[in-house]
């Protein structure tokens, strides 16, 4: 996989006189949507950038640091927030991608790009193989690169302090992609050896002769004999993964390497996701983030034992995602500072008696997912980069104004470590941010008896007048591409693509029933919008993302992209409540040449009369609670299935329902074809696409509302997510629809709302309990539903044929001209047999001019690093000329 420039947009926006456009800014004047709905109040003073901050570091002098955001490095004069140096690398910069080499007075930069000339290529890769793992120095006079020895990730750098027993300085650089360690000459990058790891390797740490390293390996030791694992899908270096009975991946470990050597000397486990890692050699600690586990791990590093963990609860609640995910630690090595990118915080902890006597002091509030953290040298500041900083940008282009999900803004706090007033206030900031109410806070509020039953109960456990939830997953839409024509609510017309004569059913659903105007997806692709789905989480390796090269976690088939909190059919199952699931989250069993299958199975549904997949599908999972649950015959993630042919078959379940007088209490149901497959010839048109998926959701709801099941039911109809599409209100804003005859008819509900909420709303309706922090602390749908006086109303919906033809299919290029031609051929080299693998920036692009004429302009982006997607295709195929 190459490196994928997204075409991105933010607007120039004055501050302090620099441009946001030109570099670093000194805050934002237009802060973008938090779409986990938790309010961002972060301390000190901040720069904002153009991109993800992946790696910081204190110069010398605590008054400077170095940051890499993409492709740039910069050492900035926080202070004055004066770029000092500014550097350019051929790439992107790495997980935690600086190390400071103080003994050279430099910077170890890791980053992954081509192998630049007069580099030394370890063995087996060469400056033209593609992305490469390497090493960069960087100084007072300039770039410096030493070398590339891995594919697709590079971890975090170390360096030694001094020179070992054989008088070389030696640096080191974990190949997470390949689960290697690459060990190198500090000074000239000469190769020394690679040392084979566990799976994932991430985070370094190396003693100051040089003779021992310390890495975390996310998921551990590989699977031997008859260990339960699950095979990754489906890159070049997938692998199988040990797991528990729930599917998702076990402990992981740190491996202690003799560097002189290069043996592993021992193993020991941890937590689940072991990422970042420090080490106070003075004390023999190793401290370690458990980001799936939610624990910090403290290893007595001379006896290589676990001394136990320190577990990261400072709320009054339990629930998975608090996500530590970076450390640091005071000069003494007394104090503990903990980045929580899951509450946008930094916990300190005294740990000067670790882990027996740890304890917490307080907690720091930051922008938007900290993932990146060190402490100055003179112990009085900490410098905090957080992967989304101030939300998603905006740009302007011929009088439109649009935001795009991929538009990242990362920012860098420096914040003078607080005194003990100070950390009392920013814990009680974090605390109420999160709306999460501190440990030492009175129990939550208990389930009342004798409460009426209502749709969306008040609290857990109190009675629901809702028996049957089904639960039906689309892709890919911004609310304004679909509903931006609709005559009430907040919307933009002109970024309306796919309105009423595409999707009738969808305004039609949102007018009878209740228009949700503020419902936003948190992720940006389908990796994490599938995640937030059934998860009401998202960990780091989905989210930074850790799976280049291994894998593309939308569909259930990678352990390593799975919340230790579970899935919601796990919390229905433990409840007693029977689930089933159609297509979603599980793998695509076979290969589909989408074009032709699509046709064939449209024109025997053209007939009229029912459709039947030959041969069938048998879908199965790797999940094994999902595995159990599965409809084996109706098809997982294809666009060679039409959603009318899906919901045909969904009806004939619902037909078996009736005659058993017996209906799941939870249904999951995907209907993927508003994804679109480009403008190909033979491929459905983009809005034969999203007609088809409308339809669809039409169909599935006009039968369920004239079943019997309808009146104790919920339909709710949602996106995974809305990629790079534009919207006026911000890029992650998407359609969802909120269908029952306790729904609100005819309202506008303007609560924000997102993925966890729904999901919440599942859990209040079945009883179930929270599945991480982030539905634990949602706002329910409880405002979209009527009151217990109020009656419901049971009228049934009927489908609307669009007047969009389903049938339609985009001509051969021949018969085109000029950039509708252009398009076609573009499409034609995309892939579309699983999410995403095409071109983000390029196709939004066909489909915009597309559904808007071929001389439409598209709303301006401005260029940036970020690589959402992983799928294995070159990126003059992925970018073409978008950049």
């Amino acid at each position: 996989m190459l490196i994928l420039h997204i075409l991105l947009q933010v607007a120039s926006i004055p501050q302090n006189g620099i441009q946001a456009a030109a570099g670093p800014q000194r805050g934002v004047a237009d802060p973008g949507v938090i779409a986990t709905n938790q309010r961002i109040t972060p301390a000190g003073a901040e720069t904002v950038f153009q991109g993800r901050v992946t790696g910081l570091r204190f110069a010398r002098n605590s008054s400077e640091i170095v940051v890499a955001v993409g492709s740039d490095v910069y050492r900035m004069a926080w202070v004055d927030n004066r770029v000092a140096d500014h550097w350019k690398i051929s790439g992107r910069t790495g997980i935690y991608g600086i190390a400071a080499d103080t003994a050279a007075n430099r910077f170890l930069l890791s980053s992954v790009g081509r192998v630049p000339a007069g580099a030394h290529p370890l063995a087996g890769t060469a400056a033209n193989a593609g992305s490469i793992a390497q090493l960069t120095a960087i100084g007072a006079d300039g770039l410096h690169p030493l070398g590339g020895f891995g594919h697709d990730m590079a971890g975090s750098p170390a360096v030694a302090a001094g020179a070992g027993a054989g008088g070389v300085r030696v640096a080191v650089l974990p190949l997470t992609a390949d689960d290697q360690l690459a060990v190198v000459n500090a000074a000239s990058g000469a190769p020394i050896r690679t040392v084979a790891l566990g799976v994932a390797p991430l985070g370094a740490v190396i003693a100051d002769d040089g003779a021992t390293g310390w890495v975390t390996e996310l998921a551990g030791k590989q699977p031997q004999g008859t260990e339960m694992s699950a095979k990754q899908c489906c890159e070049a270096r997938a692998e199988a993964v040990r797991i528990d009975p729930r599917g998702i991946a076990m402990a992981g470990t740190v491996a202690r390497v003799d560097l002189r050597t290069g043996e592993v000397s021992s193993r020991i486990t941890v937590g689940r996701h072991p990422t970042d890692i420090v080490w106070d050699q003075r004390r023999d600690r190793i401290y370690v983030t458990d980001g799936n586990s939610d624990e910090i791990s403290v290893i007595d590093s001379r006896g290589d034992s676990l001394l136990g963990s320190i577990v990261v609860a400072p709320f009054r609640s339990r629930a998975a995602g608090l996500a530590p995910t970076a450390l640091a630690l005071s000069p003494d090595g007394a104090t503990l500072y903990v980045a929580l990118g899951g509450v946008n915080a930094v916990a300190i902890y005294d740990v000067a008696v670790a882990p027996r006597g740890a304890s917490l002091r307080g907690m720091i509030p930051t922008a938007w997912y900290p993932s990146t953290l060190d402490a100055s040298g003179d112990g009085k500041y900490l410098a905090i980069g957080t992967l989304l900083g101030v939300g998603s940008g905006t740009g302007a282009n011929a009088g439109m104004t649009g935001r795009y999900v991929h538009a990242v803004r990362g920012a860098v706090n420096v914040v003078p470590v607080p005194t003990r007033g100070q950390l009392a206030a920013f814990t009680v900031a974090v605390s109420q941010n999160n709306r999460l109410p501190l440990a030492s806070g009175a129990g939550a509020a208990a389930a009342r008896a004798n409460v009426a039953a209502r749709a969306v109960p008040e609290r857990p456990g109190e009675p629901s007048l809702i028996h049957h939830v089904v639960y039906i997953i689309r892709e890919n839409r911004t609310y304004d591409q679909i509903l931006g024509d609709l005559p009430r609510g907040d919307n933009d017309s002109q970024f309306v693509m796919y309105g009423r004569s595409v999707t009738p059913n969808a305004h039609a659903l949102s007018e009878q029933f209740v228009t949700l105007d503020r419902f936003f997806a948190e992720g940006g692709n389908s990796a994490d919008g599938h995640q937030w789905l059934t998860q009401a989480n998202e960990t780091e390796y989905t989210l930074w993302p850790l799976y280049e090269g291994r894998s593309y976690p939308y569909d259930g088939s990678d352990p390593l992209a799975y919340s230790n909190g579970g899935f919601i059919w796990d919390d229905a199952i433990s409840k007693g409540k029977s689930v089933e699931v159609f297509g979603e989250f599980a793998p695509e069993p076979r290969d589909q040449s989408a074009g032709p299958v699509r046709s064939a199975l449209l024109a025997q549904y053209h007939t009229g009369g029912e459709v039947r997949l030959d041969p069938p599908f048998h879908t199965t999972s790797p999940i094994p609670s999902l595995d159990h649950i599965l409809v084996r015959d109706f098809p997982s993630w294809t666009l060679a299935v039409p959603d009318v042919v899906r919901a045909q078959m969904f009806k004939r379940s619902l037909a078996q329902w009736e005659a058993g007088d017996s209906m799941p209490n939870l249904v999951l149901l995907q209907l993927p074809s508003d994804h679109t497959a480009g403008t190909g010839a033979g491929d459905c048109t983009p809005k034969a696409c999203v007609a088809d998926n409308d339809l669809a959701v039409g169909q599935v709801v006009d039968a369920l509302s004239h079943s019997g099941f309808w009146k104790d039911m919920a339909i709710f109809v949602v996106e995974d997510d809305a990629q790079n599409g534009v919207d006026h209100v911000d890029g992650h804003r998407t359609v969802a629809l909120a269908i029952s005859p306790y729904t609100r008819r005819g309202a506008v509900d303007s609560t924000f709302y997102n993925h966890p909420s729904l999901l919440k709303t599942i859990e209040l309706m079945l009883g179930l309990p929270a599945l991480s922090i982030f539905d634990l602390a949602a706002t329910d749908l409880g405002d979209a539903f009527i009151t217990p006086k109020e009656k419901p109303d049971l009228h049934p919906y009927t489908a609307i044929e669009p007047a969009q033809s389903i049938y339609e299919v985009n001509p051969a290029p021949a018969r085109l001209h000029g950039a509708q031609r252009q398009a076609a051929l573009a499409s034609a080299k995309m892939r579309f047999d699983i999410p995403d693998a095409a071109p983000t920036a390029k196709l939004n692009r066909i489909l915009w001019q597309d559904a808007r004429g071929w001389g439409a302009k598209y709303p301006a982006t401005r260029a940036s690093l970020f690589f959402p997607m992983t799928v294995d295709v070159p990126d003059k195929d992925r970018d073409g000329d978008d950049h």
